[in-house]
């Protein structure tokens, strides 16, 4: 949990709240799913003032595409990824594979968020904000301003535009002994310019797109 708390950058003072954030309701009660449903709406609520700040000519329509491509469950995913949240999770029986994972990559997605509330009941907006905005920093720094597409699909266009070709993803796939499972490269004109990792594939390219884009600026 220390551990945890240090990826996070937030020592609870509360902490069993942290203890329920983690924890499935297959596995005990209280579980996550009251602090999931804060935890969402506290994420959504950063996010959409953060590109509200960062877009100020940008309409509605697109900043709320911009949102949901960035609180989306491989966003998520990938922010679980850096905060090593499935090794600390609690489930019921048959929720973890043979190698000690965590089945169903939603749950894992659904506990960052509970976190997230719990970070906000345990120490209020600023706090929350603070976290929030340093786990999706990449993230926001990738998103397009202009029409809220992911960075796969704005690397692509760019690529194509420049007479490049299309990306070309390598994509190692380590078994579900791993942790993550999916790596992946990102090449432009046959040279390897970002590197992901994630419990799927689509994770991992897009993290790989999202080093690329910020290389690149398209």
């Amino acid at each position: 949990m220390h551990e945890l708390e240090g990826r996070i950058g937030h020592t609870f003072s509360n902490a069993n709240i942290l203890q329920q954030a983690l924890t499935h309701a297959s596995a005990h009660v209280p579980h996550m799913e009251r602090l999931e449903f804060l935890g969402d709406a506290v994420l959504g609520g950063v996010i959409a003032e953060e590109l509200y700040r960062r877009f100020p000519e940008v309409e509605e329509g697109v900043l709320t595409r911009m949102r949901a491509a960035l609180v989306c469950r491989d966003g998520l995913l990938i922010v679980a990824r850096k905060w090593a949240v499935d090794s600390l999770l609690r489930v019921g029986p048959g929720e973890r594979d043979s190698r000690n994972r965590v089945r169903a990559a939603s749950i894992t997605a659904n506990a960052v968020e509970a976190v997230i509330g719990a970070v906000f009941l345990d120490a209020g907006w600023v706090t929350a904000r603070e976290i929030v905005l340093r786990a999706w920093k990449n993230c926001l720094e990738a998103v397009n301003d202009n029409d809220g597409r992911d960075a796969k699909t704005r690397l692509q266009e760019y690529t194509q535009a420049q007479g490049w070709g299309l990306p070309e993803y390598i994509v190692t796939d380590y078994g579900v002994e791993h942790k993550p499972r999916f790596a992946a490269r990102c090449l432009v004109r046959g040279e390897p310019m970002g590197e992901g990792r994630g419990e799927r594939k689509k994770v991992a390219e897009l993290e790989a797109a999202q080093q690329v884009c910020q290389t690149l600026n398209p």
